[in-house]
């Protein structure tokens, strides 16, 4: 159950980032449209945005055609890194030359694009690590004025900078704290899958244990599902614990476990009810069906060489779960099916 639920979150993962690409180039063809229009483009951004569409493109066919989404995902942070730094540094120097702000306030919106892009597609300490060093980076631009080694002829240009140090400080102390909450609420998450897999798991067998029979025997009466009980018992089991001790009788429930699984249908459900008692729910079996399946159950135990002590026999009551009737009075048709089994000698399968 916890495996199935982390891939289900992969997958949902997976789709997340192809939305992203998606989105991410719709609004890409957006500015670059928008910026021609209205003659504000700057001329390496019209090649930028060209190679933005392509590097994008290709890490959604290497993502959705390939499967390969976790290196898609690094080459689209380390683009966009290599892009938006590039860019800022360029913008930085022409801006602190002519004294027009633009260009580098319009690429500096975009900046925390990449704290969004590490904290959701990277892992958490390579996240942590990058948005740290594009920070570091900004503030270096900004010491490297104050210093004197880059000169700027508008004052406007160091109050902006100084404010973007600040704002996109903010910004990194929040994701970083909305990461390690996330991080907290998935280990809770997983803990407590975790306590409901022991909760409803036989810890000797790893089959489901009396818990959840009863919990899905109630789900399918309410929803009138059909389905028949097979009540299966070891055969002379406490001459097997009192002759070869209480060790090799696990052995020989591990076993029986296993050959009765492997013999089943890959819808049915099988449980332990209690001691050597198991319970198969045969879901959508019909009584001929389920008094079929039950035989080969009984035969494949009956023919199985077991470790230690050679032969073991098992004997099955079936029953059939009817409208307006209840769990409960199905499993006692299928106990009374078993008490007859062992009455008549043990070893065979007997209908309710």
């Amino acid at each position: 159950m916890v495996k199935r639920i982390k891939t289900d979150s992969l997958a949902e993962h997976n789709n997340l980032f192809v939305y992203f690409l998606l989105i991410g180039i719709a609004v890409v063809v957006m500015i670059w449209t928008l910026e021609e229009h209205y003659n504000v483009i700057l001329p390496y951004d019209r090649y930028g945005y060209a190679i933005s569409i392509i590097a994008t493109l290709f890490c959604l066919v290497l993502s959705h055609f390939f499967a390969r989404t976790n290196l898609a995902k690094v080459l689209l942070f380390g683009y966009i890194s290599l892009y938006l730094i590039s860019l800022t540094i360029a913008s930085y120097i022409s801006s602190a030359q002519t004294g027009d702000i633009y260009s580098f306030a319009s690429t500096l919106q975009w900046v925390p694009i990449l704290y969004l892009v590490a904290f959701l597609f990277l892992p958490v300490k390579q996240a942590i690590f990058s948005s740290i060093a594009i920070y570091v980076l900004l503030v270096t631009l900004l010491l490297l004025t104050y210093l004197g080694f880059i000169e700027t002829k508008s004052p406007s240009l160091e109050a902006l900078a100084l404010n973007i140090s600040l704002t996109h400080a903010v910004y990194l102390f929040c994701m970083i704290g909305v990461m390690r909450l996330k991080q907290t609420h998935k280990d809770s998450q997983l803990k407590a899958l975790q306590m409901e897999h022991a909760a409803n798991n036989d810890g000797l067998l790893g089959i489901g244990n009396r818990r959840l029979l009863q919990s899905e025997l109630n789900t399918r009466v309410a929803k009138n599902t059909p389905f028949s009980l097979l009540l299966i018992d070891i055969d002379f089991f406490k001459a097997i614990n009192d002759i070869h001790g209480h060790l090799v009788g696990d052995d020989i429930l591990r076993e029986i476990s296993q050959c009765m699984s492997d013999n089943l249908r890959p819808q049915d459900t099988i449980g332990r009810w209690g001691g050597e008692e198991f319970l198969v729910i045969a879901n959508g079996a019909k009584f001929d069906t389920a008094l079929n399946l039950a035989e080969r159950v009984r035969s494949a135990v009956e023919n199985h060489a077991f470790s230690t002590v050679g032969k073991v026999t098992i004997s099955i009551g079936v029953a059939q779960f009817h409208e307006n009737t209840s769990a409960s009075q199905t499993f006692a048709e299928a106990d009374k099916a078993l008490y007859k089994a062992k009455g008549n000698g043990r070893n065979q399968v007997v209908a309710a």
